[in-house]
Formats: structure tokens, sequence, C-alpha cells
């Protein structure tokens, strides 16, 4: 019974020393950790934007080029006319839209 006292003693005091430096890594790291939820988003409507209106490819290959499986993305919705992409994902929406044949897709708010 002492002997199991003892271990539970230990396993407690070695999970605890473990939380407590996941808890500092993240207090350190609390801004780049807070604008991952923001990336995928953003990542998917510029490239779906810059493969859309600057390489001029259409949309079902742009979609099948640009899938990926880490993240589920929740939507996209395209204006052709207004020559934008809008995708929603980690309930993050990140619009992009195409600027000129020099500059090519930005995505609106960057930087905030």
């Amino acid at each position: 019974m002492k002997r199991a006292k003892r271990i539970l003693k230990i396993v407690g005091l070695g999970l605890g020393v473990i939380l407590g430096l996941v808890a500092l890594f993240v207090a350190w790291n609390w801004k780049a950790l807070s604008a991952f939820p923001s990336l995928p988003a953003g990542y998917e409507a510029k490239e779906l934007c810059s493969c859309l209106f600057v390489e001029g490819r259409p949309q079902p290959d742009c979609e099948g080029f640009i899938r990926q499986t880490v993240v589920p993305i929740d939507g996209r919705a395209f204006d052709m006319e207004g020559k934008a992409v809008t995708v929603t994902a980690l309930w993050n929406t990140r619009r992009a839209h195409y600027v000129s044949e020099r500059f090519g897709c930005v995505i609106d708010g960057a930087g905030r």
C-alpha cells in the first residue's frame, strides 16, 4: 500500500510538471498559436484565386489542385465577375481577390 501511494505521488508530480510546461509553452507562444485558425482559409482562398484568375485554369481543376485533407474546409464561394474567392475553415472566413496581372491575388484584411 505504501509503495502504491509513492508511485501515484511520483506519477502525479510528473503529470503536474508536464502540464505546467505545456501551459508555459502556450503562454509563451500565444500570439502565434492564436493566429493558426485563420491560416487554412487564407491559404486556400489565395491559392484558388491565383489558380482561377492569374493562371486562368478552370474551377474544377483548381479545386482538385488545392484540395487538402488536414483541415476540413467548411465552404467555398466564387465571385467570377468580381474575381474573388471566399473560403471558410475552422470557423474563420477569408476572402482573396484579384488585383492585377502584376500583383495577382491578395487576401482581404491581411495584416490584421
